[in-house]
């Protein structure tokens, strides 16, 4: 029983200060500065750090998030497809006579 998931244990927790940089986002250290101003204190507010962090797709969008994915190889896709038609194009050529652009079936 567990569902085999045996192979990530043990398992390391981070500790609690990595997340101590909550003061780098503007939105956290704003959220702070008006707590303090009314004379009160988050003592969780670590814990949203991920909510602004640039690194995850959730903060800086779904198609940004998409294009960071996808663009890096666009250049190396489109130039293996338009190789892959030639290459095609050229054995249907020497194979049957005619290339599947020429118009007739």
């Amino acid at each position: 029983m567990g569902g085999g998931h045996h192979a990530h244990e043990p398992f390391k927790i981070p500790h609690y200060s990595i997340y101590n940089n909550y003061r780098d986002f503007p939105e956290l250290a704003a959220h702070e500065k008006r707590l303090a101003q009314v004379g009160l204190k988050d003592p969780w507010i670590r814990n949203y750090v991920y909510l602004f962090d640039r690194n995850y797709p959730q903060v800086y969008g779904q198609w940004a998030h998409f294009k960071k994915l996808i663009l890096p190889g666009w250049k190396y896709g489109v130039g293996a497809a338009a190789a892959l038609i030639v290459v095609e194009e050229i054995y249907s050529l020497s194979t049957k006579g005619h290339t599947s652009w020429a118009g007739h079936h």
